[in-house]
């Protein structure tokens, strides 16, 4: 594909320069209210060929600038999902250990009693 594109861009650029240099009777044209008068068709066809260049170079502005739009808004739904995802194990995680504490014995726990003695707490005893 390379070769053939570079095949391609070779002969245009042959014929372009072919037929600016060959044909140099003199012409008038006029667009948009201007007139210019003798000028060679070969350099009114270089100037088609400027213009299609620069209506090239903008449409492929026109389509990098939408890839890189898009390519962003994926990245950002792609984002959002996994943060969406992230909260909802997070709140089935939660669900799962706050039913586990409502379902354990509050006689029969594990849980460590805090110390209701003076003796725990030796700094409060001496300033009181």
């Amino acid at each position: 594909m390379v070769v053939l594109g570079l095949l391609l861009i070779l002969v245009s650029g042959a014929v372009t320069l072919g037929v600016a240099l060959s044909n140099t009777e003199p012409v008038s044209a006029s667009a948009f209210g201007v007139s210019l008068s003798n000028v060679s068709v070969g350099g009114l066809f270089l100037g088609g060929v400027v213009a299609g260049f620069v209506l090239m170079l903008g449409i492929a502005l026109l389509l990098s600038g939408a890839a890189r739009k898009r390519t962003r808004r994926v990245a950002v739904k792609h984002e959002v999902r996994s943060t969406r995802s992230e909260k909802e194990q997070l709140a089935e995680e939660n669900a799962t250990l706050r039913a586990r504490l409502a379902d354990e014995p509050v006689a029969g726990s594990t849980r460590p009693e805090a110390p209701a003695s003076e003796a725990a707490y030796p700094t409060e005893a001496k300033r009181l």
